[in-house]
Order: structure tokens, then sequence, then C-alpha cells
């Protein structure tokens, strides 16, 4: 290797390690106090918080009403009682079987019904939870028939609870009360009334009692 070709690689030897070297230093650059380290002027400074910021939002916690009342209900249930057979309103023999459980992260009960009313087969799914800011219980429930309910129910007084709902389905709009008797945690009861002329008149729309 000639002298000339040393003085190259040695020439671009030294240029490489002089790139590969931290550039020193401003000395009019800004130094942070704590760590004496140079601030780099242009670099973005955060965004100040500002006061009256408010904290993000937690997720609220499943109410222990509902996991108290899905401890009680939870599990399959046969009933038995009387309801509508035939289009005319004919009470009849009715059997059923309804599945409840805890769902959602704990915040509904969920109902799951299948019953046979003379020839007809009934079904429905229903949700329950409860609602701690106005202090009532909330259902909504759909059916097989193309029929729903929305209401709400004050709780149980003396193991007595009423569920008040209005109904919306082929037939139009009505209203129905949902009643149910859990004096007898083993063979509680149920009974439903409806009225299709805003509360003047009720007629029994069914009664059953349920065992596990």
């Amino acid at each position: 290797m000639n002298t000339f070709s040393k003085v190259v690689i040695a020439s671009l030897t030294m240029v490489g390690v002089a790139f590969a070297q931290p550039k020193a230093p401003d000395a009019k650059a800004p130094v942070d106090t704590k760590t004496k380290a140079p601030v780099d002027a242009k670099a973005k400074a955060p965004t100040p918080v500002p006061a009256d910021a408010k904290p993000a939002m937690a997720m609220p916690a499943a109410p222990a009403e509902v996991a108290a009342m899905a401890k009680a209900a939870n599990g399959t249930w046969r009933c038995t009682g009387t309801s509508p057979v035939d289009e005319k309103g004919t009470m009849g023999k009715m059997t059923a079987t309804q599945k409840t459980k805890i769902d959602l992260d704990k915040w509904w009960i969920t109902d799951n019904f299948e019953g046979t009313m003379g020839k007809m087969k009934f079904k429905f799914v229903s949700y329950t939870t409860y609602d701690a800011t106005s202090k009532k219980w909330r259902r909504v429930m759909v059916d097989n028939m193309g029929g729903q309910m929305v209401g709400t129910s004050d709780g149980l007084v003396d193991g007595k609870m009423t569920f008040n709902m209005d109904t919306m389905g082929p037939h139009g709009s009505n209203q129905m009360r949902d009643h149910a008797d859990l004096t007898d945690a083993k063979a509680p009861k149920f009974w439903g009334e409806m009225t299709m002329d805003k509360g003047k008149t009720w007629m029994k729309a069914y009664e059953m009692t349920c065992k596990r």
C-alpha cells in the first residue's frame, strides 16, 4: 500500500470518528439544573394540565342489589299455572321452564323463559337491573311474538314485588303489572294483569308457581 493510500484511509477514518463523536454543547445553550445536561431549545415543551381538569371517568361498580337478587333467583325453575291458551283469552294450563343467571359483568339478571300455553309456544328473554340513582329496579323484556315490555319496580316490600310495565307489540301499546310473591323462597308465585284501556279495567294475564 503506497503512502497516498495510507493517508486517504487515515483521513477517512478520522472523518468517521469525528462524525461519531457527540456534538460539543453550546456554551450559550440552556442547561437542565438537575441533570446538568443541555436542553434542546427546539424540543416541544409538555402541554400544561389545566387547573380545572377532571380525572378520567372510572367504570362504575355493579350494584350489590343485583348480585344479592341473582344469588336468590339463580338456577333453572320449573313452573306450572294458567294463562290464555287461545286468541279469545280462554284460560288453560301452562307449563314452563325459566333459567335465571347474573350476566353482563354482574349488571343484569337474565331470565330465559320457555312455556307452553295450550298449543302455543311462548318464549321471552328479560333483563333486570337496579338503578341506584332512582332507587328503582328496571326491566326490559322481548318475546317470540314481537312483543316488548319496559318498566320499573320500587323493589321488595314484605317479600313481594311489582313491576309496572309499558307493553308494545302486534296488538298495539298497553300496560301490564307483573307481581311476584317471594315469601316462599322454594316456591315463589307470579301473576300478571293487563289493561287495554289505560288502567280503567284490568284482566288477569297469567299466574304460576315455580320450583327448582
